[in-house]
């Protein structure tokens, strides 16, 4: 006689098959192919195969009211791990990587059942992404898995040998010089002229130059202090400190001491860039100015990013040591002010010209 019964934990099924022994059968997880893989313990008794299907949960120190997918342990990871101890735009993009990503490839599986062929799949399903975004996806995946390690939902972390190839790196898109002369000549007529001036004579980030304050204009001794920036925040924009968390000074040249002079004398507010109620400007009022200003006077566009890149990039060529680049720009490593060694097609042509022979 073959009886069927659902196991008393709720865990895979047991019956009596038509040889007289009995089976408890369980699923352990998913292949590639997202069919279950399934685990059978036979014995002549009830209480035998029980037995082997304790042993067998006790070997692999998981325990069942423990078990949680990957989605599960995603959520709980990135509310107890992350928020609140992170930037909020970091936490809104880890949310992005997650919820579009991670979860929708893998979130269905158990912790314990992902292989690294999953996380394997999970790349070559997202060939079209960018280097940085799967970069991104990989730290998350390990971060992940790392935290579930230790508190025991799974024993190894699938993601751990997986290598990311990154192509080579073009070098960072600039404004030309002849651009430069044209967007300058431009922004002394131009309403928004002044916002492209003030990013392409300091090299601050937006977020900084949004926060710049004329207290922090030191016209006496030709230096603009860096000490704070703005970004989005769960409650909206807000005033914080800088990317690096440190204050830095930038120096003022001539040219760019003069357009600040005439800005200051007319000016409405305590913000360098005036916003509502005399507040600073956001991020949104910004980009609208800026993209007005280039579609205005027809010249070539590139993002507000790239005025930094043109600043530091010009300072290289000018002959600046990469240590002094590096503190203008407040980068924290070296090699990040290393991308700007780039020599273009001019560089290389001019120099060869001093070969002597």
């Amino acid at each position: 006689m073959k009886r069927n019964k659902k196991n008393a934990n709720g865990d895979g099924s047991i019956r009596q098959r038509s040889d007289g022994k009995w089976e408890l059968r369980i699923t352990t997880g998913k292949d590639v192919n997202g069919k279950a893989i399934r685990k059978s313990f036979y014995g002549a008794k009830q209480s035998e195969v029980k037995l082997k299907y304790k042993e067998y949960l006790k070997s692999t120190e998981i325990l069942l009211d423990k078990m949680m997918t990957v989605k599960e342990w995603a959520e709980r990871w990135l509310n107890i791990y992350k928020k609140g101890k992170i930037s909020y735009k970091s936490y809104y993009n880890y949310t992005l990587y997650l919820d579009s990503h991670i979860i929708k490839s893998i979130g269905t599986l158990l912790l314990d059942e992902v292989r690294p062929v999953h996380i394997e799949k999970l790349f070559k399903d997202k060939q079209n992404l960018s280097y940085s975004a799967k970069h991104h996806i990989l730290i998350i995946l390990r971060s992940m898995f790392k935290s579930a390690i230790k508190n025991k939902l799974c024993k190894i972390d699938p993601s751990a040998d997986i290598v990311i190839i990154q192509e080579a790196k073009a070098s960072p898109a600039i404004f030309s010089p002849d651009d430069i002369t044209a967007i300058l000549t431009a922004a002394q007529n131009h309403k928004y002229g002044f916002y492209i001036q003030a990013l392409l004579y300091s090299g601050m980030r937006l977020g900084e130059l949004l926060a710049l304050r004329w207290v922090d204009v030191d016209f006496e001794n030709d230096l603009i202090h860096i000490r704070g920036a703005v970004a989005l925040s769960e409650s909206g924009w807000i005033m914080k400190s800088t990317k690096t968390g440190k204050e830095r000074y930038v120096g003022i040249t001539d040219n760019y001491k003069k357009i600040l002079l005439k800005e200051f004398e007319n000016k409405s507010g305590e913000f360098v860039l005036n916003g509502d109620n005399n507040g600073f400007l956001r991020l949104h009022q910004f980009d609208y100015r800026y993209r007005k200003f280039f579609k205005d006077s027809k010249l070539k566009y590139l993002s507000p990013h790239k005025c930094r890149h043109t600043y530091a990039t010009s300072l290289v060529k000018g002959g600046a040591d990469l240590r002094t680049v590096q503190a203008l720009l407040g980068h924290t490593k070296i090699n990040t002010t290393q991308i700007y060694t780039q020599v273009d097609s001019d560089m290389i042509k001019n120099g060869v010209n001093k070969l002597k022979f």
